[in-house]
């Protein structure tokens, strides 16, 4: 990804720079982040059996959270409160749905095992 945005942004000078910028910064963080977690973990394994059950319980919860935030969208564009394009709702509920997994993970791990 960083080489695809690198010969992106150097073969098209002139061009929009959206898209090989978006292959850089992710190729990096993809880069930052392996670095982190092979340096943290080395070669042991990085998830458990208790880790996998929070990550499948935060997600459902998320899942959750998504849909009721997309049932309010819904109903607050059919009762003409919100009138909202179909990219702001799209980007709306996408961010509503990865901000309540990474938080929804986060206080489950904190708080230390489920159910």
């Amino acid at each position: 990804m960083v080489v695809c945005g690198i010969a992106g942004l150097l073969l098209n000078p002139s061009g929009d720079h959206i898209l090989p910028a978006a292959l850089l910064a992710a190729g990096i963080a993809f880069l930052v982040i392996g670095f982190i977690r092979r340096r943290r973990f080395g070669n042991n394994p990085e998830q458990d059996e208790r880790s996998r059950k929070i990550g499948a319980w935060g997600i459902s919860y998320s899942w959750f959270v998504g849909l009721f935030f997309m049932t309010a969208l819904f109903w607050l564009d059919y009762s003409a409160v919100v009138s909202l394009s179909a990219g702001s709702a799209l980007a709306a509920s996408i961010i509503v749905m990865t901000l309540s997994a990474v938080v929804f993970q986060v206080y489950l791990s904190r708080a230390g095992d489920v159910a």
